[in-house]
């Protein structure tokens, strides 16, 4: 198991955000396909989302859906769309296809204790990149870092 301090930047992001359960995070991403060709717009980039975890609940979260596409769009008529020029995380705790888990909540739980151990402190918030590849999807996931303890 690798983990890794990396950044994360992407631009000209087309964002959804939801509450829902945890096991219904696959909707958003079929809302975002959807939109992009209602509106004509072009993916330039993988799909991925932030999940936040919502205080005494472990089934729901808030999750935001971030679509890489090639231009600055107006989404001003769905309150549940919104655009971002930039998202830049210069500090994550990363790792690649979630070193094989399940799901990215049992990764995310390695990540949290790796970063326990090695003394990092960790964002609530965390992000799953998702790279499809024939028809399968490989998932990175990246915590943002508060403050660094010790060096990877």
């Amino acid at each position: 198991m690798k983990f890794e301090i990396r950044s994360l930047s992407f631009d000209n992001l087309l964002i959804y955000e939801t509450r829902q359960l945890r096991e219904d995070w696959q909707e958003g991403i079929l809302l975002m396909e959807d939109f992009t060709l209602i509106k004509d717009i072009y993916q330039n980039g993988p799909i991925f989302f932030s999940v936040t975890p919502e205080e005494n609940e472990d089934k729901f979260g808030r999750f935001t859906y971030y679509l890489p596409i090639n231009e600055k769009v107006k989404v001003e008529e769905d309150p549940n769309f919104s655009f971002l020029d930039k998202l830049f995380i210069e500090e994550a705790l990363g790792l690649r296809q979630a070193d094989q888990e399940v799901d990215f909540h049992a990764a995310y739980k390695k990540i949290k204790d790796y970063a326990h151990h090695h003394n990092i402190s960790l964002e609530n918030t965390f992000y799953c990149v998702l790279l499809e590849i024939y028809g399968e999807y490989i998932i990175d996931l990246f915590v943002p870092v508060k403050k660094r303890g010790d060096q990877l």
